[in-house]
């Protein structure tokens, strides 16, 4: 399929989504006219990007996605490599990583303005990070944005990386990383996160979101077979148990810095 035609599936996709919103009475749902003009692929790669880069691993989906393998080799000379366009995936994939740690830190500054407590090793250069982090608003990411990305990312130790799936933020530094991140890495391998690594933080929220998973683990296990339940309980407990160290070790940002 040609760019034309998906020019045109992606704009009868908007035309069937607010078709779909005005009949079951959900306005408030519908695709706005963009005063740019279309969406189209071009455009609309950005969106999709946007949403895998956000993800534990997104990147590495975000590589399969844009036909690249730089996130893989992991070395800048590999930008050239293996890419289906022109300039690669590079700038897409350096721009996400960035604007997606700009978030976390954002988040990060929200929760402990409204009280949170933080805890973890990297606690305090966590929040020194994120007072000093702008926050992405949202405007136009011009040509020029790639190169001050790749700049934001280069800085070891104070660039915080979200991962949801761990119930942490990873305030990434290569010398105290127990991922065992490659020569000159600027991101953590986030679907290897270890306990104990020097880099952890976490706030009331996680710790919330560690019990409540241990709640959904624990559901299944009396109606699963006597080791698979066993298996589950454990690891249940072992959220707990992190959770409680959080609450015993958390302290307020006014403490930390």
């Amino acid at each position: 399929m040609k760019k034309h035609a998906l020019n045109v599936r992606v704009e009868d996709f908007v035309a069937w989504a607010n078709r779909e919103g005005e009949a079951h009475g959900l306005t408030d749902q519908v695709i706005a006219q963009d005063p740019d003009g279309s969406i189209g692929v071009s455009r609309f790669r950005r969106t999709l990007a946007w949403h895998i880069a956000r993800r534990p691993g997104g990147l590495i989906a975000l590589a399969i996605q844009y036909g690249h393998m730089r996130t893989v080799l992991d070395a800048r000379t590999s930008s050239g490599y293996a890419t289906r366009g022109r300039r690669g995936a590079r700038s897409v994939l350096d721009i996400e990583t960035a604007l997606a740690a700009a978030d976390t830190a954002a988040r990060l500054r929200d929760r402990v303005a409204v009280g949170e407590n933080v805890s973890g090793p990297a606690a305090r250069r966590a929040l020194t990070a994120a007072a000093q982090t702008p926050r992405f608003e949202g405007r136009i990411v011009p040509k020029t944005f790639a190169r001050k990305a790749t700049a934001f990312l280069a800085r070891d130790g104070v660039v915080l990386y979200d991962n949801p799936d761990a119930f942490l933020i990873c305030a990434f530094k290569r010398d105290t990383a127990l991922c065992e991140p490659g020569p000159g890495a600027t991101a953590p391998r986030q679907y290897d996160c270890r306990p104990g690594s020097g880099n952890t933080v976490r706030t009331d929220a996680h710790a919330r979101q560690l019990r409540e998973r241990a709640d959904e683990i624990e559901q299944p296990a009396d109606h699963a077979p006597t080791p698979v339940g066993t298996r589950l309980r454990s690891h249940a407990n072992r959220l707990r148990v992190t959770a409680q160290a959080h609450d015993t070790t958390a302290q307020s940002a006014e403490a930390l810095t």
